[in-house]
């Protein structure tokens, strides 16, 4: 009756168990890259997501999408809108989105600035225009994410926000 493993035995065990583990160490590296890049990108879309709730709640309650107030002028950068209250400009800025609130004696009032930090998003802006009225906002956004060196658009949306003011006159 044999009471042990002979030394072989071990040696064929641990030969086996160590081919194992090569062989997964490229699954456990993937999952520690990959765990937390895709935290961040969802994080990053959650902010975006709260920026363009707050943007539609702004245009939907807009009485125009004016071309220029106090010096600045709609652009792919700059989205101005006013509203009852005056008037709030978008601005993508080094990878932030600021609203701000702006009157015409100065330029932006700073306890009415939020700033959504997006360093990895592509935000797009175009204002849609009938009889060179702005009736309409479409923003496109998507988030870059690199894989392996190759970059890759993760959560690409296309919003349309259409001012009241127009739809009113529609009806």
């Amino acid at each position: 009756m044999r009471k042990g493993f002979s030394l072989l035995e071990l040696l064929a065990v641990l030969a086996l168990f160590i081919s194992a583990s090569f062989a997964l160490v490229p699954v456990f590296t993937t999952l520690i890259n990959d765990i937390p890049r895709s935290y961040r990108v969802i994080q990053e879309n959650t902010t975006l997501l709260g920026m363009l709730k707050q943007m539609h709640r702004d245009i939907v309650a807009a009485r125009q999408l004016p071309e220029s107030f106090a010096g600045h002028h709609t652009d792919n950068k700059l989205l101005l809108i006013e509203s009852k209250d005056g008037y709030i400009c978008y601005e993508l800025k080094d990878g932030k989105v600021l609203r701000r609130r702006l009157t015409s004696a100065e330029q932006g009032s700073g306890e009415d600035t939020i700033v959504w930090s997006v360093p990895n998003a592509k935000v797009e802006w175009q204002v849609w225009e009938k009889d060179n009225k702005g009736y309409a906002v479409e923003v496109k956004t998507h988030i870059k994410h690199e894989v392996q060196g190759h970059q890759q658009k993760k959560m690409a949306n296309s919003h349309l926000y259409f001012v009241r003011a127009f739809r009113e006159v529609l009806r």
